[in-house]
């Protein structure tokens, strides 16, 4: 495995290290806690965030072919990433990603920092460089990209990405509103 990524924090100064653990079910409560943070809810896109929905949606009895990871910094939860391939998920198709790129070589990723103290620091974009270098492309031979749409209103999201070396592809449109196609390419991002 590759050396852990250290996070630069803008405002310590202080390299830390990020790491990934595959979800459990004792993160459940971290995870309720963070998805009810009025910070993450407004992007959210009205998903159901209660307990029982979390429990369904990111417990051990979850089915589906989405990758639930929780970041560690220096060992502490975080935040969280998802992975999947963008053909296995419809949702990507009706944001018309196929549009933009071949979605069996693509890996579709979400992510949040969770801890509101780690927001605004470095930490977002040294995460998802991270789980990209780290998870998406380190355990995902066949995806040649690795892709989010956050919407284009949520600035700090697709900065985040930018700063993790994404590029943006497409605005594509949402029942919900733009959303901003960033894409980084195993080449490009691992060059």
């Amino acid at each position: 495995m590759p050396p852990d990524f250290l996070v630069h924090e803008v405002r310590r100064g202080t390299p830390r290290r990020i790491t990934f653990r595959p979800l459990r079910d004792d993160d459940l409560p971290l995870m309720h806690r963070w998805l009810n943070d009025p910070d993450v809810v407004q992007w959210w896109e009205g998903v159901d965030v209660s307990w029982p929905a979390v429990v369904g949606r990111y417990g051990s009895g979850r089915s589906g072919p989405i990758e639930h990871w929780v970041a560690l910094l220096e060992g502490d939860p975080c935040g969280w990433a998802q992975c999947y391939c963008a053909a296995d998920v419809a949702e990507e198709e009706a944001y018309h990603w196929h549009v933009h790129l071949e979605l069996r070589k693509t890996g579709g990723i979400d992510y949040l920092v969770g801890e509101p103290a780690r927001r605004n620091r470095g930490t977002g974009s040294a995460m998802i460089r991270a789980f990209v270098r780290d998870v998406v492309f380190a355990r995902h031979p066949e995806w040649a990209f690795a892709a989010a749409g956050p919407f284009e209103a949520n600035l700090a999201s697709w900065r985040a990405l930018e700063n993790a070396g994404f590029r943006r592809r497409a605005v594509v449109d949402d029942e919900d509103g733009s959303c901003v196609l960033m894409v980084a390419s195993r080449d490009e991002f691992q060059g």
